[in-house]
């Protein structure tokens, strides 16, 4: 056949692919699809209130900051459920928790629920996942639709899940990146880094400015001791707590940094990215300590979202309507001109991009709901 020499895998997706576009191309009246490249990067356990461009005037992430400035930063953004692989599993399919049924880590993804991954792949894109820790292994049935599904992990911290930094994370995506060629392609990547145990690389570890107090931000004693009340946990304690979880999004800031330079030069007009945390992490609010997942409250819930790209205009919005993450698949799936599955329960945040949006309701559950402590005249009796 001509211009497809072979008959093999990826023949066969530059054709869907090209069968994809050209379907764009009659609904849309002729105008091509605004991003044939989609690249949604996961920022475990980051709490929004620790990021400069959301208010954090001692962060030290100026690649966020960068991005927000030239895209649209969602200033209320919320998880519908705080904990790694159920957070995940609501990004990738725009379903909530209750209807994917995956209510926390180590819980299988039902074989029916059908993610973007495999949208893109159906549409002939080049699919990759490369993901962090443990919680989002293969053994999940998250990498469904991924050609490429990355979740080697190398470390496992004391007390901590098995995990890889993001700086080795970097290196294998950006390899991935660089042999897209022209390929469309859908690439997802996860970065742990800032969950426990707060162990920043060099030089983020100087950010820990505060003296230590005799607690470790590592050590497993100390996870007991405070979280038992065992030992008292004073402000000072606090900022040194804080500072090395800064240090930890710092560092993942400057992963983000390499990640974006690994674009190919010749895909940067047409992509998307999409940055979002998947939950937060309490220290010391309603007396929680480095956690997540058993709780409601803000620390745990509200998390960053990022729309960057060419095709992101006017730059530099702030929109402060509440939003989802339940909203990012329907996103992806509109910016590359691929309808959205009526089954999606989110809705595009693309409007967001040319001026104010409604604002939309937000259920968030936790995992463990028995431990919600009840606030004012709602029991938490569900």
């Amino acid at each position: 056949m001509a211009g497809c020499p072979g008959r093999g895998r990826g023949c066969l997706r530059r054709k869907a692919a090209i069968g994809s576009i050209l379907l764009a191309l009659a609904c849309s009246g002729g105008r091509p699809p605004a991003v044939d490249g989609i690249l949604l990067v996961t920022l475990d356990t980051t709490r929004a209130d620790r990021i400069g461009c959301y208010g954090h005037s001692k962060a030290v992430t100026p690649t966020l900051d960068r991005i927000a400035s030239e895209g649209v930063l969602f200033s209320y953004c919320t998880t519908q459920i705080p904990t790694t692989l159920s957070s995940h599993t609501t990004i990738l399919s725009s379903l909530y928790p209750r209807t994917h049924q995956v209510p926390r880590n180590g819980f299988g993804v039902p074989k029916e629920i059908r993610t973007v991954a495999q949208i893109f792949q159906e549409k002939g894109f080049r699919t990759g996942a490369f993901v962090s820790a443990f919680p989002l292994d293969r053994a999940f049935g998250l990498d469904r639709g991924f050609s490429a599904y990355d979740d080697r992990t190398d470390e496992r911290p004391e007390g901590g899940e098995l995990e890889r930094r993001a700086s080795a994370v970097t290196d294998r995506a950006a390899l991935w990146l660089a042999r897209a060629g022209g390929e469309p392609f859908f690439l997802w990547v996860h970065y742990f880094d800032p969950h426990w145990p707060y162990d920043p690389p060099p030089p983020y570890g100087s950010l820990r400015r505060v003296p230590p107090t005799g607690l470790s931000t590592t050590s497993l004693e100390t996870l007991r001791l405070v979280r038992s009340r065992l030992t008292p946990f004073r402000e000072e304690d606090r900022e040194w707590f804080l500072a090395a979880y800064d240090g930890e999004i710092a560092a993942v800031d400057r992963a983000l940094a390499r990640l974006l330079d690994a674009v190919p030069p010749a895909r940067r007009e047409r992509i998307l990215v999409v940055i979002a945390g998947d939950h937060g992490e309490a220290f010391g609010e309603h007396f929680y300590f480095f956690d997540h997942g058993e709780y409601l409250w803000s620390s745990g819930v509200d998390v960053p979202l990022i729309l960057y790209g060419p095709a992101i205009a006017p730059r530099g919005r702030v929109e402060e309507a509440p939003v989802r993450l339940l909203d990012i698949a329907p996103t992806l799936l509109q910016a590359a001109g691929i309808p959205v599955p009526s089954d999606f329960e989110g809705e595009s945040l693309l409007p967001a991009a040319r001026g104010p949006i409604r604002p939309r309701l937000s259920i968030s559950e936790a995992s463990k709901p028995w431990n919600i402590e009840p606030e004012g005249d709602y029991k938490n009796k569900f």
